[in-house]
């Protein structure tokens, strides 16, 4: 085996044990800071500064896996010209720099830019788009939140900054339930409605603000859909399944549904 093979060879082992050791200092270090500042800080401070430094943590790691890879390039002649050429160019620099802020490589300027304005904390519930949840994760790429119908959604970096974000812990942490009925395009949908909202006040307790709302009409079916807000411990996914089989039983009772 060439020089330049085992050259490689160290040079990657090294920088893979540098990582690795990075990681594990980073976690540590970063998780007695959290620690110190719950017992002196609000937990609105303590949310906020462990959205920043796991941010930071992963930007870190980005950087340093960026200058391991560069180091091994380096040791083969073909691309090492490149490189320090590439390095000097102030158009090079420009290019990185406008690359990283587009779409896909944006969503690690987004992120970068997350935890700093902190639209979305660690932990807060949280409304994007269509997806309502609690926001687990700020990796690099996407935000990952638990919606309030147990699945995960990982939403790029890049719409958390450019859309819409509602922060409902700040205001409102009460969770979602949203399901959809149908009932025959003849039906009255008034009635249709004081039906849905008597099943709600039957089925869900604690459950406030319910409302119905006409959604789509197609043919022989208009949609209707009702939402409502319960505590924050509801199980939503199984309130919503209880919710939805007493309000197609109700609407069948009263001849509602489309045949």
């Amino acid at each position: 085996m060439s020089d330049r093979a085992w050259q490689v060879i160290v040079t990657a082992g090294v920088g893979l044990a540098l990582l690795v050791v990075l990681r594990i200092v980073l976690g540590v270090v970063f998780e007695r800071v959290v620690s110190r500042a719950a017992k002196r800080k609000s937990p609105d401070h303590v949310a906020r500064l462990r959205t920043r430094l796991t941010v930071l943590r992963r930007v870190i790691l980005a950087f340093v896996s960026v200058v391991v890879l560069w180091s091994v390039l380096e040791i083969f002649p073909a691309t090492e010209q490149i490189a320090r050429t590439l390095l000097a160019s102030s158009a090079f620099v420009a290019l990185v720099i406008g690359v990283a802020f587009s779409v896909p490589l944006g969503n690690i300027g987004a992120g970068v830019l997350l935890s700093l304005s902190q639209p979305a904390r660690i932990g807060d519930r949280i409304t994007v788009g269509d997806v309502t949840g609690t926001a687990e994760e700020i990796t690099l790429i996407h935000t990952i939140v638990r919606t309030d119908q147990g699945l995960t959604a990982f939403v790029p970096n890049s719409q958390m900054i450019t859309s819409t974000v509602v922060n409902r812990s700040l205001d409102d942490p009460r969770r979602l339930v949203s399901i959809r009925l149908p009932v025959a395009i003849t039906a009255p949908v008034e009635q249709a409605r004081q039906v849905l909202l008597r099943v709600v006040g039957e089925v869900a307790t604690g459950v406030e603000d319910a409302s119905v709302a006409v959604i789509d009409v197609a043919e022989r079916t208009t949609w209707l859909s009702v939402t409502a807000y319960a505590p924050r411990p509801t199980a939503v996914d199984r309130v919503a399944a209880e919710l939805r089989e007493r309000a197609l039983q109700a609407l069948a009772a009263e001849g509602l549904l489309p045949q």
